[in-house]
């Protein structure tokens, strides 16, 4: 039995990755996935969909529980070969209410209506003749079948496993549904395309121009979470000048922006169909210091030297250089406060409020705002965080239900850039914070952004290869 939609059944014993499968290449992280055996226990349909149109159906199902005992019943009466698929589809009608072969009955259901078959192993231990009983029976269905083997623990018994599939399987692959990359699932549904009329060029071709569009939505995510954050500004909201205490603006302003963040790192993740993926990355907040010299933020940006000849280089039309080398205590205030330093000081007089507040926090007492942040790392701060979690997600597999840690060792890129591209970098975030995300800086930072996630998945397809 054909149908238009390629459809496969994973199956399997019980364990051995088969959930993981489904959800690596439907991109679906609903699928429930388990360490304990059983956890699958009824077949549970779930498809590859590219803009709206199914590609592909993939069918989890339970494990063989009864394998020798389901071959025992099909070998009782004599049937030729010819026969077997319909001895294979009585078995299932003459137990579908036995509670004795209910996972026999589930899995072997969508086969004998026309599934075709993927097999998951466990490369990781060795080759077990007891699975020779499941192998036999899936011979029996006449479907189309591939085996894959899954390294779950390693690959130690590969090669074990490739000598035994083969003489079942007219397909054997090695398949990591946790860590096999964007051009592996790819080049694995080239594979599916082999076993019968189906043809996945159309789909493939799809998928790639899903995700070039996924990584462009992404560029302009980042860009629009900079400007955000570059830009935020607190409404102080007190009624009096008595009440206004540095650490309790601080702390409301480091909770905004965290917020901020947050709120378009999960809007990122839900992009690449990541819609309840646990992110643990360090904490957006930002301690009163000089040009928050703090370790806190020395991988995520760059190093106060560097920053000093950067923002030379990014020219005195921004007003950075002549601040930084001089100590930087005017950046805020001065050059970057674009004015709001004066009415400030008139409102509270001298030097007061500079004395309240961190220096990389402006003030605006006509509105009632702090902020924004003015320090010249911020926009590299944000960057570096942006990208390497961005790169993470693209990475990450639907099949991984640990948490995504995204760590600052690995943002070090920013501080091996040219020193000319760093400026550059640089003066477009501040032109993005005076343009708004319809000005030029915010095309341009889009494209800086999309090259870096192309040459990541440059990086990635070469790497899988």
């Amino acid at each position: 039995m054909k149908t238009e939609l390629p459809l496969f059944a994973v199956v399997g014993h019980p364990n051995k990755g088969k959930s993981s499968v489904v959800a690596a290449l439907t991109q679906d992280d609903r699928v429930e996935i388990s360490p304990l055996s059983g956890t699958t226990r009824q077949a549970q349909r779930f498809r590859l969909v590219i803009e709206g149109r199914p590609v592909l159906e993939l069918t989890d199902t339970p494990g063989f529980q009864r394998a020798r005992a389901c071959l025992e019943w099909l070998t009782s009466e004599p049937v030729s070969a010819e026969q077997r698929p319909a001895r294979l589809a009585a078995f299932v009608e003459t137990f579908a209410d036995e509670p004795r072969f209910r996972d026999e009955v589930e899995l072997l259901r969508p086969i004998v209506q026309g599934a075709g078959i993927i097999y998951v192993v466990d490369g990781s231990l060795p080759y077990n003749p007891l699975h020779e009983t499941e192998m036999e029976i899936l011979r029996w269905s006449g479907q189309p079948r591939l085996a894959l083997i899954n390294p779950i623990g390693g690959a130690t018994y590969v090669e074990e496993w490739q000598r035994a599939l083969g003489q079942y399987f007219s397909l054997v692959r090695v398949f990591d549904p946790l860590h096999a990359g964007f051009e592996q699932h790819l080049q694995l549904m080239r594979t599916f395309g082999e076993l019968g009329h189906w043809d996945f060029e159309q789909p493939i071709r799809a998928l790639r121009a899903l995700r070039r569009a996924q990584r462009q939505q992404a560029a302009r995510l980042i860009v629009e979470r900079l400007y955000r954050l570059l830009s935020h500004r607190l409404e102080t909201g007190l009624p009096a000048l008595e009440a206004l205490r540095s650490d309790d603006l601080v702390s409301r302003f480091n909770r905004e922006l965290e917020a901020i963040e947050r709120e378009s790192l999960r809007e990122l993740e839900r992009l690449f169909l990541h819609h309840d993926l646990e992110t643990r990355i360090q904490r957006l907040q930002l301690l009163p210091g000089e040009l928050m010299e703090q370790e806190l933020w020395s991988n995520w940006a760059l190093d106060r030297g560097r920053l000093a000849l950067v923002a030379g280089t990014a020219g005195a039309g921004l007003g950075l250089g002549v601040d930084l080398l001089a100590g930087g205590h005017s950046l805020l205030l001065g050059s970057l406060g674009g004015g709001i330093a004066g009415g400030a000081s008139a409102w509270l007089g001298s030097d007061w409020l500079r004395r309240q507040l961190p220096d990389w926090l402006a003030d605006q007492q006509r509105r009632r705002q702090i902020g924004p942040v003015s320090d010249p790392n911020f926009p590299f701060v944000i960057l570096g965080r942006a990208l390497q979690h961005a790169r993470a997600v693209l990475r990450r597999s639907h099949a991984d239900r640990q948490p995504l840690a995204v760590n600052a060792d690995e943002a070090a890129f920013l501080q091996r850039l040219p020193r000319a591209e760093q400026a550059r970098l640089l003066k477009l975030a501040w032109q993005l914070r005076r343009q708004g995300l319809q000005g030029r800086a915010a095309r341009d930072l889009e494209d800086w952004v999309l090259q870096r996630l192309d040459e990541d998945e440059v990086a990635s397809k070469s790497s899988s290869g």
